[in-house]
């Protein structure tokens, strides 16, 4: 555990991390669930094939959601596994403590403000 949390600052990190990451399982499995819908748009274009652009559009759309719910989970397995780490709460670019204000707000974060600002700056 990193020395900057105290014992109830990581357990409520801890808390909000597993809370976070049964949500967005409960997400994937509703997206996977609706994988019906990728099947229903199999249908559609085997009854329609003019309308197989949208049936496509459909699937992509629903692929990059999964491929989106999947990331966030691996981000929050990450956060859990690095919590019990001396290196959780600090900044992968510069090393700086990340305020918990911020680590409250979003436990799996990995960089400070400053550092996350011009990551995204640059992307």
């Amino acid at each position: 555990m990193s020395t900057a949390l105290t014992p109830g600052q990581h357990a409520l990190l801890e808390a909000e991390l597993q809370v976070a990451r049964q949500r967005v399982q409960a997400a994937l499995q509703a997206q996977r669930e609706g994988a019906t819908r990728v099947a229903h748009a199999a249908a559609l274009l085997a009854d329609d094939p003019h309308d197989q652009r949208e049936h496509e559009a459909d699937r992509a759309l629903d692929q990059a959601r999964d491929h989106h719910l999947l990331a966030e989970l691996q981000a929050l397995d990450d956060a859990l596994a690095r919590l019990n780490t001396a290196d959780y709460g600090l900044c992968t670019d510069c090393g700086a403590a990340i305020p918990f204000d911020r680590l409250h707000h979003q436990p799996q974060a990995l960089r400070c403000i400053d550092c996350q600002t011009a990551a995204e700056a640059a992307h």
